[in-house]
């Protein structure tokens, strides 16, 4: 070993050193070149989408059952029907487990790259990250096949858990991230599902950022596989970065996607998780939701930014909005909350347009008995089906 002179130890280490943390602080947490080259793999068009029970889902699963393994996970392959199969892996003996998941199928012939290949990149590598930290839980990481086509895998996984259900101290599930909701020039961060745990909820709020928006579940229905475990009444918590113009489209491609805010999103929650797993109990599944305080806030701000960006609104949003703006100052009903929600869903994704005017905001104000708005607002469903 060489011997380093006195003058070394006096004046070069210190420095040294300092560059040595800098260096080492650069590169801990989740890295943005790992999940684009995740995404870019699962998004080529070799793939072909990805659709369940076709021969891109299973190259799917192999990359992601390979990358489970590289990690240091045990990984096993759930096989269900017609050729359908969810990748689950594990590290550690203890039995508690926070289990962490992403659906990895995706649509025909498109790229899906944020819907969901950006959500399995972070569960690939917020796996690594969190499985080096040696936490006082064991790590279950699920790849769930068939979400497309109505929950089929994450619905299977829980009527046939590779570990039992009462040990997951919380289910965390990644859904349509890295895309920018209804296109504004801001991404927020989603959190669902903090209603139904007081625990969960602490955690949430130690970590609320103004790009953040915690707000019920049920504003957006069982639209992703958090909704199984819900039903079996698994602590659960929902992150997304929402719908936006290309979703389910050809335009859903990986260069469109905002790396940097992936990266920050997936360290922000793998600080979350590492706080669930040293909590001293498992969390408690509320039968009775707590709704999040500053709800109808976020939605209103959410809304407020669309009318910035957007002020060639059509005429039906632009009813809505002013409608629901003044309502909620009064109205804070759920009910409310889901004619907001959905009329903000139907605006960011085109592809859902229709069908959520037509069967969710139209009735509600056919209700109210206020026909200006739902003349409007059929004519915007017609237009957006042409």
């Amino acid at each position: 070993m060489t011997q380093l002179p006195p003058s070394f130890l006096t004046r070069k280490l210190p420095a040294f050193i300092a560059g040595l943390l800098v260096a080492l602080l650069s590169v801990s947490g989740v890295q943005t070149e790992r999940l684009r080259t995740h995404v870019t793999f699962l998004a080529d068009s070799s793939l072909a989408g990805r659709r369940s029970g076709q021969p891109g889902a299973l190259k799917a699963a192999e990359y992601v059952f390979d990358q489970f393994q590289r990690a240091g996970f045990d990984v096993r392959m759930q096989e269900f029907s017609d050729n359908r199969r969810n990748v689950v892996a594990r590290y550690g003996s203890e039995d508690r487990h926070i289990l962490i998941a992403a659906h990895y199928d995706g649509q025909a012939g498109m790229p899906a790259a944020s819907d969901n290949a950006a959500g399995v990149a972070m569960l690939i590598e917020l796996g690594r990250e969190l499985r080096a930290m040696r936490l006082p839980v064991s790590l279950v990481l699920v790849a769930f096949d068939d979400e497309e086509q109505g929950l089929n895998g994450s619905s299977f996984y829980v009527e046939n858990p590779t570990f039992p259900l009462e040990q997951i101290s919380t289910a965390i599930v990644f859904d349509t991230m890295g895309r920018s909701f209804i296109d504004l020039k801001a991404t927020t961060l989603f959190v669902l599902g903090t209603e139904y745990s007081t625990a969960l909820a602490g955690v949430v709020s130690k970590y609320n950022r103004p790009d953040t928006l915690v707000a019920g579940a049920d504003l957006i229905g069982p639209r992703s596989d958090f909704a199984p475990f819900a039903a079996h009444k698994v602590p659960f918590i929902f992150f997304s970065h929402a719908t936006h113009k290309d979703y389910h489209g050809a335009g859903d491609r990986p260069e469109l996607l905002d790396y940097p805010k992936l990266t920050q999103d997936s360290n922000l929650i793998e600080r979350m998780i590492v706080d669930i797993a040293r909590l001293s109990a498992k969390p408690v599944y509320l039968d009775k939701p707590v709704y999040p305080a500053k709800e109808v806030d976020t939605l209103l701000s959410v809304m407020r930014q669309v009318r910035n960006e957007k002020p060639d609104l059509a005429m039906g949003y632009r009813l809505v909005f002013d409608d629901l703006e003044r309502r909620v100052q009064t109205d804070r009903s759920r009910s409310t909350l889901n004619v907001a929600a959905s009329t903000l869903l139907a605006l960011a994704t085109p592809r859902l347009s229709s069908f959520l005017l037509d069967f969710v905001v139209i009735p509600a104000y056919e209700k109210d008995n206020k026909p200006e708005i739902v003349r409007a607002l059929r004519e915007e469903s017609s237009r957006s089906q042409r």
